[in-house]
């Protein structure tokens, strides 16, 4: 097949429209030759429905200086109106960070798209800053999101390295019956500096989906479940397994602001590394108003201790990342069912922070502990359960903490088994 735009991958020519070219010519599969150097795009490549494009593994796409736009997603069907709110700091997210939401049909979904391989490089010192640091979204679209897929049914990306986004690496929004597998995280550089720079980022209305095999330090969560974000709506029956990461923010956080925007039926499986945030986190939205609902979360086969902030060369985090929580965090606000959590393993040498920790104001209204061991190395007293909140019934089974504290705190425990 002759196509009118001649593909480089030299590092200098903008390869877009030769890219999007081959990837609209009516084909089902587009396998982008090893580039010379690197691919060079400055604008989004939009994939359709009903197709697969793959990169050799280490082949780089890069995203052009003041390109200031994601890499790729699905093509845009823009026949849906505009959504409005009467919150001013809503409608300023809502008309610039997720516009992306209004610029898709609700009513005409895309369906089977696979992404593998290559070294997606979002070169985010050379794009818009970060507008989450802030707040400073001006006019502008672009959010910092590397690869964004919104309404899209049967879903696969994997065996690929996304490098330096300026926020989010890989955005999933009511996302259904999906695969992210083998993917290594390489963020080195923020702009202004790291922070705010999720893994894979799940919005609202994603359901049966795997994440697996993710390798790298996050400067935030590393897998980000978040109802209330993007369309805003529950998320369910997702398995998160195999994390891998140094010095990282975060292994998991939840985040859920009420009924209508529940996370339930999530499991967390096989998680090794240590984190300056928490491993896992149960979480709601900012506003003191809103309660975040869970249900049937399992954590197992942690392996994971605390972590100072990472430092990359003289860079040291600011203050405002540098809090530090328990290894799973459930916070104020929060209500929920069952949590389980089985086979935690922690040797602490860090931070003397609780293991498990129910904050006030938070409910569980189930609870279930089996197998756990932890080793404190680091002279201080630390607590395994500190429960200030509300447990209904706690199930709490082969627990070593050797001389630390089993449990501790002034919430209420029910019911004990």
């Amino acid at each position: 097949m002759s196509y009118e735009y001649k593909l480089y991958g030299d590092g200098v020519h903008d390869d877009t429209k030769a890219i999007q070219e081959r990837i609209d010519s009516g084909v089902c599969e587009v396998v982008l030759p090893a580039p010379k150097q690197f691919y060079l795009i400055s604008a989004p490549l939009e994939l359709p429905s009903h197709f697969r494009l793959v990169l050799p593994r280490f082949a780089e796409i890069r995203l052009a200086d003041n390109s200031n736009c994601v890499m790729i997603r699905n093509k845009m069907v823009r026949d849906h109106a505009k959504r409005l709110s009467d919150d001013v700091y809503e409608s300023k997210v809502q008309a610039h960070l997720w516009s992306y939401v209004d610029d898709y049909s609700p009513d005409h979904p895309s369906c089977d798209i696979e992404i593998c391989g290559g070294i997606w490089n979002c070169n985010n010192e050379n794009q818009l800053p970060n507008p989450e640091r802030g707040m400073s979204f001006d006019a502008r679209e672009f959010y910092g999101c590397g690869m964004l897929f919104y309404n899209v049914k049967n879903f696969k990306i994997c065996s690929l390295t996304v490098k330096n986004p300026s926020q989010y690496a890989i955005t999933l929004d009511k996302v259904s019956y999906f695969t992210v597998r083998d993917i290594t995280f390489d963020f080195n550089l923020g702009n202004p500096y790291p922070v705010n720079m999720d893994g894979v980022h799940l919005d609202g209305n994603c359901h049966y989906g795997v994440i697996c095999d993710l390798k790298g330090t996050c400067y935030d969560d590393m897998v980000a479940i978040n109802a209330h974000e993007g369309s805003r709506g529950p998320i369910s029956n997702i398995d998160i397994s195999n994390l891998y990461a140094e010095y990282c923010h975060s292994a998991v956080r939840l985040l859920s602001v009420s009924e209508n925007e529940k996370v339930e039926k999530i499991r967390i499986s096989n998680v090794y590394g240590n984190f300056y945030q928490y491993c896992v986190g149960i979480t709601k939205f900012y506003r003191a108003d809103t309660i975040g609902y869970f249900d049937d979360i399992t954590i197992d086969h942690v392996h994971a201790a605390k972590a100072m902030p990472a430092r990359k060369g003289d860079f040291q985090h600011p203050k405002e990342t540098a809090s530090s929580f328990a290894l799973i965090y459930i916070q104020k606000n929060t209500v929920t069912d069952t949590l389980t959590i089985e086979n935690l393993h922690r040797r602490e040498n860090c931070l003397p922070r609780d293991t498990v920790y129910v904050e006030n104001g938070a409910e569980v209204k189930r609870l279930i502990i089996d197998d756990a061991t932890v080793r404190n190395q680091t002279g201080l007293p630390m607590t395994f359960l500190h429960n200030e909140g509300c447990i209904g019934y706690l199930s709490a089974k082969r627990i070593d903490v050797a001389s630390d504290k089993l449990i501790d705190g002034n919430g209420s425990i029910l019911i004990t088994d």
